[in-house]
């Protein structure tokens, strides 16, 4: 019974990693609710995805960010799945913090429109797209490493 559940949790866990998004994929546009309940898209114009899946994630990306000249390129978007953390904190504690941040963040609450993106908890991800083909995508540990993949 115990080779029987291993088996089948290899098996569920493989099949996992093999359903994220990779070089030559084409992503699906998605339309969420930024951090102020506007409508954020990802669309075909969007040529820099960036996306956190925690709050380490989610720090590189606001750093790099807020290191930047000026505003975020109209080209680039930020997406951020929230869905692991708990509704009481996002509501009150988490969303109200990224309301005074001067760039728009697709919030993931479900987790449902993010699940097919790669990256973990720890690091951020940087999706280079051309039309919703995913060119490059490459993970992050810093602002730095972040502004280096962008260039």
């Amino acid at each position: 019974m115990k080779a029987l559940i291993l088996a089948v949790g290899v098996l569920f866990s493989a099949a996992s990693l093999a359903s994220s998004l990779t070089t030559g994929d084409r992503i699906e546009a998605i339309t969420l609710a930024d951090q102020h309940q506007a409508v954020w898209e990802l669309n075909s114009n969007t040529q820099i995805l960036l996306f956190s899946r925690g709050m380490k994630g989610g720090e590189i990306i606001q750093e790099a960010l807020e290191s930047l000249e000026g505003p975020m390129p109209g080209n680039w978007r930020y997406v951020a799945d929230i869905s692991g953390m708990p509704s009481l904190i996002a509501k009150f504690v988490a969303i109200p913090k990224m309301q005074d941040l001067n760039f728009a963040i697709g919030l993931d609450q479900e987790g449902e429109a993010t699940h097919l993106l790669p990256g973990d908890k720890e690091t951020a991800t940087v999706i280079t797209l051309d039309g919703l083909k995913v060119i490059k995508v490459v993970s992050v540990d810093s602002a730095k490493a972040l502004l280096e993949a962008v260039k």
